[in-house]
């Protein structure tokens, strides 16, 4: 990945007429956007000198009429085109007409005095089209793919440094659960932990349990967890807390439901022998979701799951046609799942 070679080479003003940004991590994608604007453009040319096309909301012939206009005021216009679907193989009947032939002709004759920067974010463009083709030949191309787990720690480890902090081992792993092991997620989160560890440029583990907030499925995927171990008080208390918090129980269920799937899945999959990259393949869910279920249902059978994902679909069944209090439902199946069976 070139990523942080070209946003180098932008801060010291090695620049290129055309740019192509393409991959689908969200944060990449916007430290990459304020790094273009404010790298060629002073902060008094941006609302001058500054356009920015979304190709699901305008043809692309109003993003090249603007590549093609002389800069206000400045040396160097910044123009900026978003979600470009005619460069990737959506057969969906498009808004516009976008006029493919002109966009032809300004690859190969850029402005001089235009930078030209495309937004893609997808995971690949239909490298049939002959535009496609035109356009990775004439531009430098940026790639901001989602970040493996690997890449992701790495990534953060060094941002964490870099603001000349340390953090515990036992506090970088929940950080990690906490925000799924998304970039984008915790990147958004590390300023409250620097913020509040200000002190003694220390992140501990407390810190981040006291301030990352849980999301309703890292809540029920612990729920998931006492139900599985049979730890009835522990699985009821948190069942509660999430009615408190206006949760539905129809909702809640679903959830539970589709996490247990998965487990089952993973737990069915992996006796097959397909490892964990595979895995996530197949059942296109991210990679450090499958690493999570791997070692959950790693001490449970494939009975005790399905009893469970099954006892769950007729506690959903019940809940949806009015059988019985609906709070109630939840209880009695976690009550008849942990009398029932036993781990292994």
């Amino acid at each position: 990945m070139n990523f942080s070679k070209e946003m180098a080479k932008l801060k010291t003003n090695k620049i290129a007429p055309i740019y192509l940004i393409l991959g689908t991590e969200s944060y990449l994608n916007r430290i990459a956007r304020e790094t273009f604007i404010h790298s060629i453009l002073k902060k008094d040319e941006i609302d001058l000198n500054l356009g920015i096309y979304d190709m699901e909301e305008v043809p692309l012939g109003v993003a090249l009429e603007d590549a093609e206009s002389v800069p206000f005021f400045g040396d160097r216009r910044l123009v900026i085109v978003d979600r470009p679907i005619f460069l990737t193989g959506d057969k969906g009947k498009p808004k516009f007409e976008h006029d493919i032939k002109w966009f032809e002709n300004y690859l190969i004759k850029p402005s001089a005095t235009t930078i030209f920067v495309i937004f893609a974010p997808y995971e690949k463009l239909d490298d049939r089209k002959k535009i496609s083709k035109l356009l990775k030949k004439n531009a430098v191309i940026i790639e901001t793919p989602i970040l493996s787990e690997k890449e992701m720690r790495s990534y953060l480890k060094t941002t964490i440094e870099n603001e000349e902090f340390k953090i515990s081992p036992e506090a970088f792993e929940l950080f990690i659960q906490l925000t799924d092991a998304k970039l984008s997620v915790a990147m958004s989160e590390l300023p409250k932990l620097l913020l509040y560890g200000q002190e003694n440029k220390y992140i501990t583990k407390d810190a981040v349990s006291e301030l990352i907030t849980k999301s309703l499925e890292q809540n029920i995927f612990s729920l998931n967890d006492y139900v599985l171990k049979k730890k009835v008080g522990l699985a009821l208390e948190l069942y509660h807390d999430l009615l408190l918090q206006k949760e539905d129980p129809i909702k809640i269920n679903a959830i539970m439901t589709s996490q247990f799937r998965l487990l089952l899945q993973v737990k069915i999959l992996e006796k097959r022998g397909y490892q964990q990259g595979d895995i996530a393949k197949i059942l296109k869910v991210h990679p450090y979701r499958i690493k999570l279920s791997i070692q959950h249902m790693k001490p449970f059978s494939k009975k005790v799951l399905a009893d469970a994902y099954n006892g769950l679909i007729e506690t959903e069944y019940r809940l949806k046609t009015g059988q019985g209090e609906k709070n109630m439902q939840f209880e009695l199946f976690v009550l008849q799942f942990a009398r029932n069976y036993s781990i292994g």
